[in-house]
């Protein structure tokens, strides 16, 4: 990721929670309205498909729901949010949505399993277990620093993951050229 695609501005947080990605169960979206609904706050849902796809023919009063969002809106939306709900119901392999949110200082609401176990919980964001853990979450967003998202999200730079890859490069060609993990 480049850090320069995310803008950064902590101090303009608005008053709403982000559903970014594909509108299904699967993605954990039927959780997002949920949560949202219990503590009476706006969400916005963006992404591919529709709660009418998913059999809700009435859009909850609570949730504004934008189809999908281009790279402009998705950098206004994350930049924005007080917090991004991504509550996979799956073993997500990784989820760059959550890398565009850090590096836009925006916490993460997770569950705790797949690769958004790397979320620090109550410093990134909040790893969830259950509906009390997802109120607890959206009630208290707005403890995470923003700063601290921005720092983990630089995890997931080029230039900090360029490194590793070029040494995981290196031991399979080591592999081929007779330098094996058997070498010292």
């Amino acid at each position: 990721f480049d850090p320069e695609d995310f803008k950064f501005a902590p101090e303009e947080k608005e008053d709403y929670f982000l559903f970014l990605g594909r509108v299904y169960e699967g993605k954990g979206v039927h959780i997002a309205l949920q949560v949202t609904e219990a503590i009476g706050a706006k969400l916005i849902i963006a992404g591919q498909n529709s709660l009418k796809q998913m059999g809700i023919e009435k859009t909850p009063e609570h949730v504004i729901e934008l189809g999908y969002a281009d790279v402009a809106t998705r950098k206004r939306l994350m930049k924005n949010a007080r917090a991004l709900i991504i509550a996979t119901t799956y073993l997500e392999p990784f989820g760059g949505v959550v890398v565009e949110a850090l590096l836009s200082g925006t916490p993460i609401i997770t569950p705790h399993f797949g690769a958004f176990a790397e979320i620090q919980n109550g410093k990134t964001g909040f790893l969830c277990h259950t509906l009390k853990d997802y109120v607890y979450a959206v009630k208290n967003a707005d403890l995470i620093d923003p700063a601290e998202c921005r720092r983990r999200g630089l995890d997931y730079t080029l230039d900090a993951v360029a490194p590793q890859f070029e040494a995981w490069f290196s031991a399979i060609m080591d592999c081929y050229t007779g330098a094996g993990w058997e070498q010292l």
